[in-house]
């Protein structure tokens, strides 16, 4: 006879000897213990729902969103004096626990150009003083008449200015990365708004090269090992080869390939914009820029997606995107990326409650980013072992390790008891899988009867209680993000 590979039978030697001990702890054990399991109904969750749905700007107190966009001028938050440059994060501190009071999470980018937000006394650049006189005395600083302004542009390919963004992403990653209240980090930083383009300059050496633009991306993902990342545009840097997400801030109107499909969303494009060269301009970033490099199109399963509507399409907020062929693109658009939140609600558009337009706009927050359900429970009365099945039918996973913690209450609901399932990774579930977690009885839980309740901790708890929970598309929700998954009986 062949003999079993030795690995082989190195597995089932384990195995014997792990049923054997608990054949032998179940006979001597003087314990009995029962289960009556839950069964699960999906049952769509409430939106919002931590970091998916619509994003609101900073300051934005309505209850339908879960995230908000904070940007930071660049000479804010970095400081630079006697050639030496320093963090000054006083106003992000005070903004980020407002956002937790909220419920919400943050998405932060970090600009030095905002071309159009300028005054008589702003000319769209936001660099230290110190440096901004540095750079143009060396004549890196440039003058640009733009619609009625004088706006100003670094030259993004400086050494010292390079020099500066650096040492800036290693000081700010240093103090938030891993942040609870932050959901996302914008890169930023490079061009217009720090969206990697340089609006309104006339002067394509201001143009950052790619091997600059690489040095940031690199010192980004190099120090931010926790908060997950955004780019702007993967043709750019190299970009495409980091494991990175990516933001569309024109989403709708240069987004996929739906004109292709729809005649009738061509004509409203070119409604919006004659020239319409840009049409489908993500979906070609996202493709690999016509062969150029390696597609994204699976980067969404480890990296988050997200977004702003277009202004050009957004003219009325929320008024006719809810039918016809304005929605079909808005859904299209939304299930092609996996995206899991947009900007938009910050445009002051949220339709007033009990209308059908305001219960499309919840179906439409809804359908973002992952959906999260108990498919079943199970349990072992002789091991005390319940295990419980997850699914996800959503577009996107969710992004961050949460914890499962599962807690025991008496027949008073008393808390007996808490447990961390440390194998879960709540990450790994995507759209269409399942993913198990295993829970046992403690030994030493008196005789009595019990429930056994679970939830997934919001990390950002430890900065205010009002933080948002994730909430599962189930019934049996005991009270907001916590399910009960059966009752048990000790003897």
């Amino acid at each position: 006879m062949k003999p079993f590979p030795k690995h082989r039978l190195i597995r089932m030697t384990t195995a014997l000897l792990l049923a054997a001990a608990v054949m032998l702890a179940a006979a001597c054990s003087k314990r009995s213990v029962s289960f009556d399991v839950n069964e699960f109904t999906y049952t769509p969750a409430l939106v919002p729902n931590p970091m998916k749905g619509f994003a609101s700007f900073y300051g934005k107190t309505d209850s339908d969103s879960s995230l908000e966009y904070i940007g930071i001028k660049f000479n804010e938050i970095y400081t630079y004096e006697n050639g030496v440059g320093g963090l000054d994060t006083s106003d992000l501190d005070k903004k980020l626990p407002d956002v937790a009071e909220r419920g919400h999470h943050a998405i932060v980018r970090i600009y030095i150009l905002n071309p159009g937000h300028v005054n008589e006394n702003e000319t769209g650049i936001f660099l230290p003083e110190e440096l901004y006189n540095e750079l143009k005395s060396t004549g890196n600083i440039y003058s640009n008449p733009y619609e009625g302004y004088q706006l100003e542009y670094p030259d993004f390919n400086s050494e010292k200015l390079i020099a500066c963004m650096t040492e800036f992403i290693r000081m700010f990653a240093e103090k938030f990365d891993g942040h609870p209240a932050i959901a996302v980090i914008q890169m930023g930083l490079y061009g217009s708004w720090g969206e990697w383009n340089m609006y309104g300059c006339r002067y394509g050496k201001c143009a950052m090269k790619d091997d600059h633009l690489r040095t940031l991306i690199e010192e980004y993902v190099s120090d931010f090992q926790r908060t997950k990342l955004m780019g702007r545009n993967p043709s750019l840097g190299y970009a495409n080869e980091y494991p990175i997400g990516y933001h569309d801030d024109n989403f709708m109107f240069n987004t996929s390939d739906f004109h292709k499909q729809s005649p009738e969303w061509k004509d409203l494009l070119r409604q919006q914009d004659r020239t319409y060269a840009t049409l489908q301009q993500f979906y070609d970033f996202i493709d690999g820029n016509g062969g150029c490099y390696k597609p994204l199109w699976e980067q969404w399963k480890t990296q988050m997606f997200g977004g702003e509507l277009s202004r050009q399409i957004y003219l009325e907020p929320f008024g006719t995107l809810w039918d016809g062929t304005e929605r079909e693109a808005l859904d299209y658009c939304i299930n092609q990326f996996h995206m899991s939140w947009l900007m938009g609600v910050g445009f002051g558009g949220i339709p007033e409650t009990n209308t059908p337009e305001y219960k499309e706009f919840k179906n439409v927050a809804g359908s973002f980013g992952y959906d999260i359900s108990i498919q079943s429970v199970s349990a072992k009365n002789y091991t005390g072992k319940i295990e419980t099945t997850f699914t996800n039918s959503g577009i996107a996973p969710f992004y961050y390790d949460w914890e499962i913690e599962y807690r025991i209450l008496d027949s008073q609901g008393e808390l007996m008891y808490t447990c961390i399932d440390e194998d879960f990774r709540l990450s790994n579930l995507l759209p269409g899988e399942t993913l198990e977690s295993v829970f046992f009885v403690p030994e030493d839980l008196k005789a009595g009867e019990y429930r056994i309740l679970m939830r997934f901790v919001n990390p950002a708890e430890e900065i205010s209680k009002k933080i948002m929970p994730l909430r599962l598309s189930n019934d049996h929700e005991t009270t907001g993000g916590i399910y009960e998954l059966a009752k048990v009986t000790v003897e």
